[in-house]
């Protein structure tokens, strides 16, 4: 059984991805990261969801209905080049965010004094790509635990993202998939270079294996293999449920994506039948995605 966040979590396999669709997929090599590399203008609130992706919607909660475990499906797709939503569904409901909410950890960090450096840039990048829980831990209670929560929540406007009710558990902290997509569209539109490529070169850079051993390489990464993405995964517990969540960027042939899957499962399921079954329903949602662009990601 997985401890509460902020603790040990488990370690776990995750089954291989099946591509829904039958979609051929042009890809290009998963790049390094440079200045400008995920900047992006979309600092405004982006245009609503056209309901243009209805079967992908329902595909992608058949994948989760299909394994049972009461799964809770919550989603939203920003196209950050045009500026409008893609897909969206349940997207102001928040859920618990396992690690994505190391997000808001490291942007208070940047914000109180600016990018670290040295021994605390490796820390704080450690934390992003590995998901170390260590980092995330110290940082929590040196800068203040749930008034990080509160002060990114009040200057991003988040208007679902609250801490948790455990001061001590950061990863019960809650966001819906739109406030989710708002940090995205912060650090792509508003941060200076610096601060952004240092945010997402750590995101860029997620090993298969987190700092726990949990193959983290679930959703975005599995779903969008070979193409570019910088992510911030979680996974845990909060509230006697299993929560698995999928967030981050990803670089099409012609456009940039802000992506949020979030799940939450009773805790009768374990964690390849979850994780295999957010990764078919993010590969549901990336065969929209290449229909709105000529059918070819990369």
């Amino acid at each position: 059984m997985p401890r509460q966040f902020g603790q040990v979590k488990v370690r776990v396999g995750i089954a291989a991805l099946i591509v829904a669709g039958g979609l051929l997929v042009a890809f290009a090599v998963h790049g390094g990261s440079g200045s400008g590399h995920w900047r992006a203008g979309c600092g405004s609130t982006p245009a609503p969801a056209a309901d243009k992706h209805a079967s992908a919607l329902a595909e992608a909660r058949k994948a989760l209905l299909s394994k049972g475990n009461d799964p809770r499906l919550e989603l939203e797709v920003v196209d950050l080049d045009t500026c409008a939503v893609e897909l969206s569904w349940k997207a102001d409901r928040p859920l618990p965010t396992a690690s994505v909410v190391k997000l808001l950890i490291a942007l208070d960090l940047i914000d109180s004094s600016g990018v670290p450096s040295g021994s605390d840039a490796s820390a704080v990048s450690d934390m992003l790509s590995a998901s170390d829980d260590q980092v995330a831990s110290r940082l929590w209670q040196e800068n203040g635990g749930p008034s990080i929560v509160e002060r990114q929540a009040g200057k991003l406007g988040l208007a679902n993202t609250s801490p948790p009710t455990d001061t001590g558990q950061w990863g019960s902290a809650r966001m819906s998939p739109a406030d989710v997509l708002t940090v995205y569209r912060h650090i792509t539109a508003e941060l200076p270079d610096e601060e952004r490529d240092f945010l997402t070169e750590a995101m860029e850079s997620a090993p298969r294996n987190a700092a726990d051993g949990f193959d983290q390489h679930f959703g975005i990464p599995r779903a969008f293999e070979g193409a570019d993405w910088a992510v911030k995964q979680g996974w845990g517990s909060s509230g006697g449920r299993r929560v698995l969540n999928t967030t981050g960027l990803v670089r099409t042939e012609s456009r940039t994506f802000a992506v949020s899957v979030m799940t939450t499962w009773s805790k009768t399921v374990d964690w390849t039948t979850a994780t295999t079954a957010l990764t078919t329903a993010t590969s549901a949602l990336k065969g929209s995605l290449a229909t709105s662009t000529n059918g070819r990601l990369r």
